[in-house]
């Protein structure tokens, strides 16, 4: 049964779009106070801000101390540094499960590098920090034929009217502006509908009522992707819908980020929105304290009307002559009293609120601290201003895992064996075939956890190839051509290599083929494979001979390089019970009893008469002869 699209999507997106006006509002604020606007009313009657002007001839200005660009370039560099990677864990120890891990990882570092997910990172971060929310969509480009990832802000994200939680809306809409030309490229069946649709407007002042607006240059569409939570996805203009369909995959390609999580609050709350009124007090203090400078600087003059000095003679001239008459009155300045210690306490009370709201203090931005000496104590103060961050990252984390699974299902579902070919080389076969054979939604078989364990940059190779050396678990000669090469962890992908072609050969073995192995090969990936598949229960559910070939390629595997007779004797000693029947020592005689040692009977009759009697050593030899031959008879089975 088809699934319905409704009819009415544009009275949905404007309903969202009303109802997170207000915030709007917020973030256009907090975007003009960063950019260092921060003399501003909102004017109801043309609902937009507009910038305060000073009276004309009051002398006065309006001084602005931007603290926020500071904070706010602090805590990005934070956050970029520390920003999270994937990690692609085997649900079970199993090599089977280790491959398709491993293979998934090696994607998804590709995908990483070839979409620039750092870049796309930070810029997820710039929305963050203004305005509180940001969204990641992950989706496939089928004219780059690959998957691609790009970040959303707050103005062009939509939920449904009235949830409180991104979790809790039916759909999430994503707004993007297009040329005319390019949806007419992309959506030739709509020519009519694009040629005649109005494009979006932007606003003719610098300050826009919502700053979204000024994103797009004149003559862009509007468009809409919306995704709902029952797989359903569509492109939207206007009314008109322009594509749609059953979202090919078990996962939502839309990931919602917010820098601070309110409770029963749909939108996150930013790191600068708190620091607007402390930051609009601290402009006003800075002003008042430099207009008293000015004042005690210039100071007013008292002038007798009768002391004949024009208006004009009193200037800011180097020894300027000003010509009065004694009679009538000296001329002479007021000073202006000065400014009290209460306005400069204030002024600093003031910066130190800002880093407290913030989260960040004097160490955490390169300062000293008053009072603080010891190097310990500044990186405990510096540690504690970063452990505030944890909610971020979390929240940053959760997000990127969810990318990361929906982006290899993209890849399982659209990327062919060439396609891998050409990512991973010699590797895109085995992780073709890893990834397709991978479920990564009923019963997964591996897990994918966000957190800096592999970033990829080149000094952080570098730095994990010399720790694990130091360690003593790389050889130095593969690490030097590790560091060489610039390939960080080619031991890693060879080695995951090996055990895919293990256990391709596993694989034809028990459809009866007789492969070939060689030296060359992994042999130890060969032995690892074979082993743990001799100890499940479908190695007991094979035919004989078949159970025997693999015993005997095992065992090979483990003889390599070694004489025939080694093969031949693990060969003989490979199980355990039932116990092998060892080989007779001597050929049994004709009625099952092995022929005396010694010389022949004959002689042993006659040596009696050829030695003295009663000689006791002759005695005893023959006695000890007469036992050897028992003894033989009983280990080669023949009856007494």
């Amino acid at each position: 049964m088809p699934k319905h699209f409704p009819e009415n999507v544009q009275e949905l997106i404007s309903s969202s779009q009303n109802e997170k006006r207000m915030e709007e509002r917020l973030w256009d604020l907090t975007l003009l106070f960063l950019e260092g606007r921060q003399w501003l009313n909102f004017d109801d009657r043309l609902g937009k801000y507009a910038p305060v002007v000073p009276p004309r001839g009051d002398g006065l200005f309006r001084v602005t101390v931007n603290l926020l660009l500071n904070v706010y370039r602090n805590v990005l560099a934070r956050l970029a540094l520390a920003y999270p990677s994937t990690v692609v864990v085997p649900a079970s120890p199993v090599y089977d499960d280790i491959i398709k891990a491993q293979t998934s990882e090696m994607a998804l570092k590709y995908f990483w590098q070839s979409e620039r997910v750092k870049v796309t990172m930070t810029k997820m971060l710039e929305w963050l920090l203004t305005t509180g929310t940001a969204a990641l969509h992950t989706y496939y480009d089928p004219g780059k034929k690959s998957v691609r990832l790009e970040t959303f802000g707050s103005y062009n994200i939509f939920f449904e009217e009235g949830v409180i939680e991104p979790e809790k809306s039916q759909w999430i809409a994503l707004r993007s502006f297009f040329p005319r030309d390019e949806l007419l490229e992309a959506y030739p069946k709509f020519e009519n509908e694009i040629g005649y649709e109005v494009a979006a407007r932007p606003y003719e002042d610098s300050i826009k009522p919502t700053l979204d607006s000024a994103e797009h240059p004149p003559d862009r569409i509007e468009t809409y992707e919306i995704y709902w939570r029952d797989g359903r996805h569509a492109v939207v203009m206007g009314n008109t819908y322009l594509y749609k369909e059953d979202f090919p995959v078990d996962a939502f390609p839309v990931q919602i980020v917010r820098y601070s999580v309110i409770p029963r609050k749909l939108w996150g709350l930013s790191l600068l929105a708190p620091l607007l009124d402390l930051q609009t007090l601290y402009n006003k203090a800075r002003t008042q304290i430099v207009h008293n400078i000015e004042m005690m600087s210039n100071p007013k003059w008292l002038v007798p009307k009768t002391a004949g000095v024009a208006t004009s003679a009193i200037t800011n001239k180097i020894g300027e002559k000003v010509y009065y008459n004694p009679s009538g009155g000296r001329p002479e300045q007021v000073s202006a009293a000065p400014i009290p210690s209460y306005v400069i306490d204030n002024v600093t009370r003031v910066q130190s609120e800002i880093g407290d709201v913030a989260g960040l203090h004097s160490v955490t931005l390169g300062k000293r601290a008053v009072g603080v000496t010891s190097g310990k104590a500044m990186e405990t103060l510096a540690s504690y201003d970063t452990s505030q961050l944890q909610g971020t990252q979390n929240e940053i984390e959760a997000a990127v895992a969810s990318m990361a699974k929906c982006a290899l299902m993209l890849m399982q579902h659209y990327y062919t064996e060439p396609k891998m070919v050409r990512m991973l080389d010699n590797m895109g076969k085995a992780a073709f075939k890893a990834i397709k054979g991978t479920d990564l939604s009923n019963d997964p078989e591996v897990f994918i956890e966000a957190g800096s364990l592999f970033r990829h940059e080149a000094q952080d190779r570098d730095a994990k190839v010399v720790e694990l050396m130091q360690l003593g678990l790389l050889d130095p000669k593969i690490a030097m051509d590790e560091l060489s090469f610039r390939t960080g962890n080619s031991f890693v992908s060879e080695r995951v290599r090996g055990l895919a072609h293990a256990k391709d050969i596993l694989e034809a073995v028990k459809m009866g083929a007789d492969p070939q192995i060689y030296l060359s090969d992994d042999l130890e990936a060969f032995r690892k494979v074979f082993t743990e598949f001799m100890q499940s229960t479908d190695f007991y559910a094979l035919e004989d001979d078949v159970q025997d070939n693999i015993s005997r390629i095992l065992v090979a595997i483990n003889t390599a390089g070694m004489p025939p007779e080694a093969f031949e004797q693990a060969a003989q000693n490979l199980t355990v019970w039932p116990r092998p029947k060892p080989q007779p020592l001597q050929a049994l005689g004709p009625q099952g009893v092995a022929p005396p040692m010694g010389p022949p009977p004959g002689t042993q009759q006659m040596a009696p008469k050829m030695q003295p009697k009663g000689s006791g050593a002759q005695a005893e030899r023959a006695g000890s002869n007469r036992a050897e031959a028992l003894m033989s008879a009983a280990r080669g089975g023949g009856a007494l």
